[in-house]
C-alpha cells in the first residue's frame, strides 16, 4: 500500500513540474512578462521569477523571494522550497511544509527580474 502511495505521488508530482515549467504574468504597466520558473509580484508590482524548475512566492512582508525546487507557504507563515530543481512542495495536515528531498527557506539571491 504504501508503495502504490507513493508511485501515485511521484506520477502526480511529474505532471504538476510539467504543467508547470514556466510562467508569465503582467507587470505593473500591462505588459506581459516570462520566467524560466515560477513568478511573483513583490509589494510594489515588480515580477520576479525562478530560475528553471524554480518557485516563486511572496513572503509575510511582501518581498519577491525564490527557491531551487518549487515552494509553499508553511503554518508559521515561512515560505520553504524543495532543494531540488522541479522538487514539489506542500503543506501536510499540521501544515508543516514537506518537500522533495528536504526543505529550506526561500530567498531572494534565487529570483531574477522577470523579462
Amino acid at each position: 500500500m504504501r508503495h502504490r502511495l507513493l508511485i501515485c505521488w511521484c506520477v502526480m508530482l511529474l505532471a504538476c513540474t510539467q504543467a508547470a515549467a514556466s510562467d508569465c504574468t503582467k507587470d505593473p504597466y500591462g505588459n506581459v512578462v516570462c520566467g524560466r520558473g515560477d513568478c511573483t509580484r513583490d509589494q510594489y508590482g515588480k515580477v520576479y521569477c525562478a530560475q528553471a524548475g524554480g518557485g516563486a512566492k511572496r513572503d509575510r512582508y511582501g518581498n519577491a523571494v525564490c527557491g531551487i525546487g518549487y515552494c509553499v507557504i508553511d503554518d508559521m507563515g515561512n515560505v520553504k522550497c524543495s532543494r531540488t530543481p522541479s522538487g514539489g512542495a506542500e503543506r501536510d495536515s499540521y501544515g508543516k511544509a514537506q518537500c522533495l528531498d528536504g526543505c529550506e527557506d526561500a530567498s531572494p539571491r534565487y529570483c531574477e527580474l522577470a523579462r
